[in-house]
This record gives C-alpha cells, structure tokens and sequence, in this order.
C-alpha cells in the first residue's frame, strides 16, 4: 500500500493584487528569541528574550517602543527583571507581561506616559510562560496546561474561566477577532467567547508548523506566521490565515525573510508587524505585513461551492464544483517549497486528477477562482 499522502487544497484570487511583507527598521536591540511583544493602539512594544547555544544562556530586560509612523523605535525603562519566554495581553492601552524565566505568577503593567511599570496582582498560575497572551473587551487572558484565567483591570483581579478542551503545552500562539480568543496548539485551533465563557474547536490547522510560531489579526483574520516543524532544527516560512465566518485556513505568501522560530508578532491598524526570532542564529530584522486585499469584504455566501471525493483515494481525485467558474479557472499543485508539480485547467461540474504518479507526501492544491479562498484536507493511499 503507497504511503499517506496529503493534499491540502487552497481557493486563491485571480486577478488580485499580491499580499506583501515590507522590510522596516531593524528592532533596536539585539537580535533574540522567546522576547515578548504586544501593540496598543497605536504603538508596537517588544522586549525581554534571551540568546542560547555554545554554553551561553543571556536573558534580557530591554524594553522597546515602535512608531509605524515614523518607522523608529526608542528604547524605554527596562523590565524589572532578565526574563524570557514570558507572556503578554494589553488592557487600558497598557501592555502587561508577566510569567517567563525569571517570575512565577508575577505580572508587571507598562505605563507609556510614565515611562515606568507597576506590579499588578499576581496571576494564579504558577510561571505562565511561553505561550502568547492575548487581549478581549479590555481583558486579558492566560493559559497555561488545561486553565484559563481572566484579568479584570477594573478591579485589578483575576479570575479563572472555562478549563480549555486539551492542554496547551509551551509554544501555543493565539490572536482576537470580534470578541473571541483563538488558541493554535500544534494542528488544533479553538476558539474562546468571553461572553459565554465557553470553549469551542475550530477548523484544524493544516499548515506544518507544529509549535513556536507567532499569531496576529488584522481584517477579521488570524495569521499564524513561521514556527517549527516536529522538532526544533527545521523551521518554515508558511503563513497562513484563519477566517472565522467559513471555518476556513487559507495558505498566504511566505515569509520572504529567514525561517525562523519564536519570532514576535503584534497588529497597528490593521497591519501585521513581525520580527525577532532564531533558526540557530537570532535576529532582531522586523517586517510589516500588508494585505493589498480587504479581506474583511469577503462574506460566505460568495465562496465557490465545491466538494473533493473520495477521501481518502489511492488514484484518482474528483473535484465537484457546484456554480459556473472563470473559463480561465485553473488547478495548481505545489510541494511545501512552492515549486510547481503540475498545473491543471478546471472546469465548472466534475473535474478528475491522476494522483497515481504523485511522491508520497504534503503539497497544496491551489485552485484559482474569483477573488476567494479556502482549504479542504483529502488523504492519498
């Protein structure tokens, strides 16, 4: 019997304009990995973090403001301690870190206009580190194993919440869309509603990254950018894109710096920025992702309607399309590198694919048609 195959198939604009990454200034300090970073509302910080290898472990308390404006960062009053691997949410256009290296449950507030941080209360959990934070109707949420817990700033209190559905392990990443937290741990995605206080699984993650990625939303999507795969010697550059309104992941243009792992991530008005990070060597080099696109203006009910049978195969694949398509539509088959294996036109109704003849492996099936997209997962035999 022929080994597990995978396709991962992709619904992506014709005639759109390219999504980009645009190289900005350097982060101001060193380069590093497992920093921290979070945005208020106009501003972007990033900080802490530590270099490893060679019998050399340093961590770091520098702390960092970013300008998108003007493209500049200016270094502001330290971290109270060396610390990395700590976590972050914003409340009160404040970013609050806590957790890491260096502190068990203690989280610290940034005042931006006093230049200065405060201890707030204590989080419950014991070291909530390395995992991403995140920030809902100004409150902030940490995780950690298989508990949740809620900072109140209005109170300056903590509360726990609903037990997630698995146990987040080190290296989760997570971004906020409309009033809810998404959690990507390894290929499993869920999705928290304060307002229910419940825990609800989402559409799997099919890219490769299995942990250390970075997470950010901008247009009513979560972008899940770099990370590791398997183990922490081969890194990627995938990015893709979570769209709550059809449960659907979507394959973006890679990341055209270095693969990296443990990066940074945050979002300025509706621009993605990231940076930091190591694949052996750290980097403080700092991206800004900006969608050409609105995607915002994507609704469901103008997705193409198609289906893929049988799945799992051993030869053939069927795609269904349900509604009239583009005469130029057409079907593109790439490995995980992006290099090209075959190119197909596609036609409204049945279309049939020879898979026989394909390397055992994981490639993305892109299918090109009217400005939308989205994923569906087969298994070849």
């Amino acid at each position: 019997m022929r080994q597990l195959l995978t396709l991962v198939f992709c619904v992506i604009a014709i005639g759109s304009q390219a999504q980009y990454w645009i190289q900005k200034s350097s982060f101001g300090g060193v380069g590093r990995h497992r920093a921290v970073g979070c945005a208020t509302e106009n501003k972007g910080y990033l900080g802490l973090g530590h270099v490893n290898g060679t019998g050399v472990d340093i961590s770091y308390k520098d702390w960092w403001e970013y300008d998108p404006s003007s493209d500049t960062w200016s270094q502001k009053a330290n971290f109270p301690v060396n610390n990395h691997g700590a976590t972050s949410f914003v409340v009160n256009d404040q970013p609050c870190v806590g957790g890491g290296s260096a502190l068990t449950g203690e989280f610290f507030k940034f005042d931006p206009v006093q230049n200065s941080w405060n201890p707030i209360a204590p989080c419950p959990f014991f070291n909530p580190g390395d995992t991403q934070g995140f920030s809902v109707n100004n409150k902030g949420y940490v995780y950690v194993g298989q508990q949740m817990a809620e900072y109140d700033p209005s109170t300056n209190s903590w509360s726990l919440k609903a037990t997630p559905p698995v146990t987040f392990g080190s290296w989760t990443c997570s971004f906020t869309i409309e009033g809810s937290g998404y959690v990507k741990a390894g290929t499993k995605l869920f999705e928290y509603k304060p307002i229910h206080n419940t825990w609800t699984q989402r559409a799997e993650f099919p890219g490769v990254s299995s942990g250390g990625s970075s997470g950010f939303s901008i247009l009513q999507r979560g972008f899940v950018t770099c990370g590791y795969v398997g183990g922490l010697g081969t890194v990627t550059d995938q990015v893709w894109s979570f769209y709550p309104g059809t449960n659907t992941w979507q394959m973006e243009l890679a990341f055209p710096g270095t693969n990296r792992r443990f990066p940074v991530a945050f979002a300025i008005h509706n621009r993605g920025y990231f940076g930091t990070g190591t694949n052996g060597i750290n980097l403080n080099d700092f991206w800004q992702y900006n969608p050409s696109i609105n995607t915002s203006e994507i609704e469901e009910q103008n997705l193409v309607s198609w289906k893929v049978y049988p799945n799992p195969t051993a030869d053939f694949l069927h795609i269904q399309m349900n509604e009239d398509l583009d005469p130029n539509t057409v079907g593109e088959l790439l490995d995980l590198t992006g290099k090209l294996v075959l190119r197909v036109p596609l036609n409204s109704g049945e279309n049939e694919i020879d898979v026989q003849s394909l390397i055992p492996g994981t490639y993305i099936f892109c299918l090109h048609n009217q400005g939308m997209k989205t994923t569906k997962q087969i298994n070849i035999f």
